[in-house]
């Protein structure tokens, strides 16, 4: 679950920006810290999932949930800091702009 909320703050952000008339685009970037944060958690306890069925010698059908929360925080987390870089090189960019 950890996992799916990680996936979808960005995209919902951003959807939230251009929805509404009081939010920008760049407001969504606040929502950068909480997919970081829940990609973290959700790789931690799918990694300790799997620790743990392996621990148990379970067959290898009941992994498969855990390996998908190990994509999932993967795919949080690589959305998380795809956003972080391209907000950095946005304000690079207008930085250069303001001051060149």
């Amino acid at each position: 679950m950890l996992g799916v909320l990680g996936v979808v703050t960005m995209p919902a952000a951003v959807i939230v920006s251009r929805q509404s008339k009081r939010i920008g685009l760049l407001d969504a970037a606040y929502a950068i810290p909480v997919a970081f944060v829940l990609g973290m958690l959700c790789l931690g306890m799918a990694g300790r999932a799997k620790r743990n069925l392996a621990w148990l010698r379970l067959d290898g059908r009941t992994t498969r949930a855990a390996s998908a929360g190990v994509i999932l925080g993967i795919l949080a987390l690589s959305l998380a800091l795809t956003a972080a870089l391209s907000v950095g090189f946005y304000e690079a960019i207008i930085y250069y702009q303001r001051h060149h």
